[in-house]
């Protein structure tokens, strides 16, 4: 597992509306691994993730484990976001 030396970056996994974010986070709360994916929380209809695995991998093994849980990409979108980036004004 590669990770970055930097600050976490922050995903956003996008689902069709509230009811299907929050019964996807319970259902799949158990098999969710912070040490892999870093840690998540969800809000509204989206769950963000602060990685600190390069994008490619990330995007890899997020897919890899929705799958596990029959959530096909179709289901879903994963973006990057600035939530709860910080940046230093110096």
């Amino acid at each position: 597992m590669i990770k970055t030396i930097t600050d976490p970056i922050t995903w956003a996994i996008e689902f069709e509306n509230r009811d299907i974010a929050h019964d996807l986070y319970e259902k799949t709360v158990v098999g969710y691994d912070n040490n892999t994916f870093g840690k998540r929380t969800v809000n509204n209809d989206t769950w963000y993730i602060g990685t600190m695995l390069l994008d490619d991998e990330f995007k890899a093994k997020i897919t890899e484990f929705l799958n596990q849980y029959d959530i096909t990409s179709n289901q879903y979108t994963v973006t990057k976001t600035a939530v709860g980036t910080f940046f230093n004004a110096l």
